[in-house]
């Protein structure tokens, strides 16, 4: 059952994300490497696993559309400075992004060598995609539920089919409001139909919905569902709004859908900030059972 708190937090605070303003370049080590099976990955270590490097680490296995090096697309986004700064480890998988849904099995592969070869923590895997990528996590979410610990698409998404999971997966949408969204006959917005029911399947899959509750964009604009709390932020003068929706057993959301006040289909250095915010609160036992920790 879902705790309906219904708080309504304004919160306007402008937050100084060092790097963002380019002024300066943070580097990772980069290593890149190639399964048994010829798949191909990407790794990139922050000093912190460097000086420790029998510490286990946070992974975030990013997916994201790129031509021939990740790097730039990571920078893009804000994870290197962000991985930097929280001594995470990144992981981008080389996939073909016209079967983004088939090919779980082949990003597993590279996954589970990045977790015999380098020092992850794997009670605290988590998945981050842009655009297409968002799919890929969609996809890895329904064949490997019981892996991430959570989950974030950035820009797009696709539903999560196996609603009776027993698996809870905290879950983070990062939207512009002139990204994939469309006006109604009514004037309210709301995102596109594959993140409509993107969005329901994720709120199925966690329990978050209550008996015969539906989808009310004219009341609850974009998103369709009521919120149990709203934060507003001001980040590099741009106005972010965070709807947060809270479960039983919980203290920190399980889901939490950001919208970007004129936002656009793009990659912005403030968005891994505000993912690896939401993500670090979970963690998952060796049971599935997820370990809330912050």
């Amino acid at each position: 059952i879902r705790m309906k708190r219904f708080v309504s937090i304004i919160v306007i605070m402008t937050l100084l994300l060092a790097g963002c303003s380019g002024k300066k370049e943070v580097k990772m080590k980069e290593e890149n490497y190639t399964t048994a099976g010829g798949e191909e990955g990407w790794m990139y270590l922050p000093d912190a696993a460097l000086d420790n490097p029998e510490e286990k680490r946070p992974l975030v296995l990013v997916t994201c559309a790129f031509k021939d090096h990740p790097e730039e697309k990571l920078r893009q986004a804000g994870w290197i400075q962000q991985a930097q700064e929280a001594g995470l480890l990144l992981l981008v998988p080389k996939y073909k992004t016209t079967e983004s849904y088939s090919q779980t099995e082949r990003v597993m592969e590279i996954l589970n060598y990045a977790i015999e070869h380098y020092p992850v923590d794997t009670t605290r895997i988590y998945a981050s995609g842009f655009s297409n990528g968002g799919g890929v996590v969609g996809a890895l979410t329904n064949d490997y539920p019981g892996t991430f610990a959570g989950i974030c698409f950035m820009s797009w998404m696709m539903p999560i089919k196996h609603l009776s999971s027993p698996y809870e997966m905290p879950f983070q949408i990062i939207q512009g409001s002139e990204d994939l969204t469309l006006e109604m006959d009514s004037g309210a917005m709301r995102v596109i139909d594959d993140e409509v029911w993107g969005i329901e399947s994720l709120m199925r899959f966690n329990g978050l919905l209550q008996s015969g509750e539906a989808k009310d964009f004219d009341k609850t604009e974009y998103w369709g569902y009521e919120p149990d709390e709203v934060q507003t932020a001001v980040i590099e003068d741009t106005a972010w709004t965070f709807s947060n929706y809270y479960k039983e057993g919980h203290t920190a959301p399980l889901g939490q859908l950001v919208m970007i006040e004129g936002g656009k289909h793009e990659l912005t250095e403030q968005k891994a900030f505000v993912a690896w915010d939401f993500l670090r609160h979970y963690a998952r036992g060796e049971n599935g059972a997820l370990i809330e920790i912050e």
